[in-house]
């Protein structure tokens, strides 16, 4: 066991714990060495900490903890015991669908260990039922809802044909292939050289005035409108067919 006083030290540092680095864990204290261990010496179970990180991305993806292959937890990060149960979650950045890491965290003495996660997982997707053309807009008859491998997918495809009729494809699509954001877009509301009402909101006080749109935009999307009144180009979120909403200033 490490003397409490320099795991407290490495916490004051804000030294990052991760497994690719053994050797400098090692020097800091938080490693126990490598190789059998000496009487007395104690290491955390890296059962305990693959339950850990089982059970985090079980809670956090939705899915059955049989769906969820844990990548292999470096032997050589020998790390000291927690004095109570570690916590789980899922680390922040980038990720694909089925593809995650969870960090696996104790308090005391303080570490980090990060676990790589795969889902193995059929989901239903939709797709495109035939090929369609560039700024064709989409129908029901036009989508099917297939079975597809999680690993297999890309983030942000949909799940219900709702959520895609409606919308233009934004390039040629292929039959079979699966649909998303970047490849259907939601029609514009707003449309170039429109004009819009701009809204202005903070702390109960409204302010409205007209503008000229400068783009296409949709329901959420971003714009670019010149202010009629100060004839200054501001920017704004597309709220309705007419209205604009941009930031107090």
């Amino acid at each position: 066991m490490q003397p409490r006083h320099e795991i407290h030290h490495v916490h004051r540092v804000g030294l990052k714990v991760h497994a690719s680095l053994p050797v400098a864990l090692l020097a800091c204290g938080l490693l126990l060495p490598a190789g059998p261990a000496r009487a007395g010496s104690e290491v955390e179970s890296p059962q305990r900490i693959a339950a850990v990180a089982r059970a985090a991305a079980a809670r956090e993806t939705g899915r059955a903890e049989a769906e969820i292959e844990l990548g292999t937890i470096d032997p050589r990060v020998r790390l000291a015991p927690c004095s109570a149960t570690p916590t789980g979650r899922i680390a922040p950045g980038t990720r694909m669908p089925a593809r995650l890491t969870v960090e696996v965290r104790c308090a005391a003495p303080a570490w980090r260990q990060f676990v790589a996660v795969q889902i193995r997982a059929q989901v239903p997707v939709i797709v495109a039922a035939r090929p369609l053309g560039r700024l064709e807009v989409v129908t029901a008859a036009d989508l099917m809802v297939v079975e597809r491998e999680l690993a297999s997918l890309q983030a942000g495809y949909f799940h219900d044909p709702a959520e895609v009729v409606g919308r233009i494809a934004q390039r040629m699509i292929g039959a079979g292939e699966v649909l998303l954001p970047a490849s259907v877009h939601a029609p514009p509301l707003v449309r170039r050289g429109q004009t819009v009402t701009l809204i202005a909101e903070a702390r109960g006080l409204s302010v409205r005035s007209t503008g000229t749109a400068l783009a296409d935009a949709a329901l959420a999307e971003r714009v670019q409108v010149r202010n009629a009144a100060s004839a200054r180009q501001v920017e704004g979120v597309v709220r309705s067919r007419a209205t604009v909403e941009v930031p107090l200033e």
